[in-house]
């Protein structure tokens, strides 16, 4: 099986406790095939962003004989988050947007014509598309499907419907009829906590249903 997980923090991050390096040898050694770095890009701030993609880079080529290394970005949408993200991530191999779903979030549509400024892939993080298109009164797939943005399950356990979508079969069948692309993320902040068993069942599932991958 392919396993993936496109969501993890290091010391770039506020609520990081690991270096890049640890958080890319924990996922070796729990068989990931490709491991996505998306530290919080308030934490980061502008003046680092390019020595947090170097990092991630040299990380890149020192592991690519063992695992996929990504270099992703998570932006905060609570609130608006800074202009210049889009001009600052071209060269990033995807971005994150946070909490779409969440009241005190940005607009949505707001957050669409934003979308359109960034080059890399983007995805939508711990968020429920389910409740975000009832709020919105909108065919939530189609839009996913015409700004190119993925979905992703998150296993860190503290949102219900990733829960949901594992046991609800009409959601699965209205994904995958879709043809969104859905990542899995841990979301991961302390190796230690690590959740190997939700990652690898994510995955399977996706895989089961043959959901694409970003």
């Amino acid at each position: 099986m392919y396993t993936v997980d496109l969501h993890n923090h290091t010391i770039f991050s506020y609520d990081g406790s690991n270096t890049p390096e640890e958080i890319i040898e924990n996922a070796i050694n729990a068989g990931v095939d490709v491991i996505g770095i998306t530290d919080h890009q308030f934490s980061i701030g502008e003046k680092n962003l390019p020595i947090y993609y170097r990092h991630i880079q040299h990380c890149k080529i020192k592991y690519a004989d063992r695992i996929r290394v990504l270099c992703g970005l998570e932006i905060g949408t609570r609130p608006s988050p800074p202009e210049n993200l889009p001009k600052a991530t071209e060269m990033f191999d995807y971005v994150l947007f946070e909490s779409l779903d969440d009241p005190r979030a940005m607009d949505f549509y707001e957050f669409l014509e934003w979308r359109r400024q960034f080059k890399c892939k983007a995805g939508l993080a711990h968020c429920d598309i389910f409740r975000l298109a009832e709020r919105y009164g909108v065919d939530i797939f189609k839009i996913m499907r015409d700004y190119d943005i993925f979905w992703e399950l998150n296993t860190s356990g503290n949102y219900i419907y990733y829960y949901d979508f594992l046991t609800n079969l009409k959601k699965q069948k209205l994904v995958k009829e879709s043809g969104i692309a859905v990542s899995v993320g841990s979301d991961t902040h302390f190796i230690a906590e690590y959740r190997k068993k939700q990652i690898r069942r994510a995955n399977e599932l996706l895989q089961t249903l043959g959901i694409p991958l970003p």
